[in-house]
């Protein structure tokens, strides 16, 4: 499978996307609803971790809606809606989860604008999550005026757009301290843009490590630093320890599907299909709108000779991709390239994609499927752009191989390959594989 690590982010790419002031959305929330239920007053940081409660994210939702409707006024209401929102898109990867988010947020704004910044970084948050980049920046640049920490949500969305050099301003401008969990998560994106993985990993290692000592982290964050570490560790062919990780993530926070997805992934490198399967579908139970397990599941299927279950999963990868244009192209190009299919379509995606971000992931997309459409010379030129940065990821070098391969540096194609088995020897091989067949 030809997937970039940092396509899961905790807004559905998976994932994996909440980094940064994202997070704080999710803790004030927590603290909010606390406030808002105590008989007490503030709240006090609880000795042990609140049991997990599988309804809570819903819970919170309708507590809210339920304020928003009693106070038609209220913008501290909607706005603590628009986080509920939020937090239940998180944990769903409902992408209509973020549209309420985006007119929660609308609305609080609408009835006041002046100390409402936490309004406008949902906002921001709601959009990103929608892949409206331009008018996340303006939103979170407008946030940023107000408050330095919504530099750290204009340096996430800077990130999506492969604008590097202003995002690293941008962090810059909030000074970050040792126990700060949410810069250690955002650096390690950097880091991992900047070809440094291990650097990456104990970065957020690091990050995880502190929300474990904080038991007033609610468990949907502290099970997500534990994924995030999970799938950059399978990501290097860290396979038992990346496990171990995503099985205390769903420890913690059971409906965890990017856990469970890490799970899969896991499985498919060690060829163990059934397992694979499994995982794939426990994810897609909770979170349907997950193209990496769906392709997961349906190669798992295609290996064990089930032709007609791996093409259900295809197909459902391509309504999901032709149901919500911009957010799941990436997936659907990679896909189509890597089986030979639509290839046409994919190709004008991935120019369309790139027209609006110039990052180290859509220079790889588009340098691939225009290797898999002959256009070898823009193909090469293309993937010089992606390694750029000096990225080590092996997805990114094993197609830089690749396509060096087919303009005859072979000297150039033999490192690239190495580096790319040093990083992850399962992908390698299993592109191989597929390869020779």
């Amino acid at each position: 499978m030809s997937l970039h690590p940092w396509n899961r982010r905790p807004r559905p790419e998976l994932a994996w996307s909440a980094i940064g002031v994202a997070l704080l959305g999710v803790i004030g929330l927590a603290f909010s609803l606390g406030q808002a239920l105590s008989k007490a007053g503030a709240p006090e940081v609880p000795a042990a971790r609140t049991p997990y409660d599988p309804d809570l994210a819903r819970k919170t939702v309708a507590f809210w809606e339920a304020n928003a409707r009693r106070d038609s006024e209220g913008a501290i209401e909607l706005k603590e809606l628009a986080g509920a929102y939020l937090a239940l898109q998180r944990e769903t990867g409902d992408i209509a989860d973020a549209v309420r988010a985006e007119d929660a947020a609308r609305r609080s704004l609408k009835i006041r604008q002046k100390g409402n910044t936490s309004a406008l970084i949902r906002l921001a948050r709601a959009l990103l999550a929608q892949h409206r980049f331009p008018e996340a920046m303006e939103v979170a640049a407008k946030a940023a005026a107000v408050d330095p920490q919504a530099s750290r949500v204009v340096a996430d969305i800077q990130l999506e757009l492969g604008e590097y050099d202003a995002a690293t301003k941008s962090l810059a401008a909030v000074p970050a301290e040792s126990d700060d969990m949410n810069s250690k998560a955002l650096r390690a994106r950097f880091e991992q843009i900047e070809g440094k993985p291990g650097r990456a990993i104990d970065l957020m290692k690091d990050a995880r490590n502190l929300t474990d000592a904080r038991p007033d982290m609610p468990a949907e964050v502290v099970a997500w630093y534990h994924t995030m570490v999970g799938h950059m560790l399978i990501d290097t062919g860290k396979l038992d320890e990346g496990e171990a990780a995503c099985r205390k993530a769903l420890e913690i926070f059971p409906r965890d599907y990017r856990a469970m997805t890490g799970m899969a992934e896991a499985a498919n490198w060690r060829g163990d299909h059934e397992a694979t399967i499994a995982w794939g579908r426990k994810a897609l139970a909770i979170c349907s709108q997950n193209p990496e397990a769906l392709r997961l599941v349906g190669e798992a299927y295609a290996a064990q000779g089930k032709s007609a279950e791996a093409d259900e999963q295809y197909r459902l990868l391509e309504v999901l991709a032709h149901s919500f244009p911009r957010i799941y192209d990436r997936h659907w190009v990679l896909f189509c390239a890597d089986n030979d299919r639509n290839l046409d379509e994919a190709l004008t995606l991935a120019r369309k994609d790139l027209e609006l971000r110039h990052d180290v992931h859509g220079y790889d997309t588009l340098a691939w499927i225009c290797f898999k459409k002959g256009l070898l010379p823009e193909a090469s030129r293309i993937m010089e752009k992606a390694l750029e940065r000096g990225t080590q990821e092996a997805p990114l070098l094993h197609h830089a191989s690749v396509i060096a391969r087919a303009t005859g540096d072979k000297a150039r194609a033999d490192e690239l390959l190495a580096r790319a088995r040093d990083l992850n020897p399962y992908l390698v091989q299993a592109e191989e594989t597929t390869t020779t067949k």
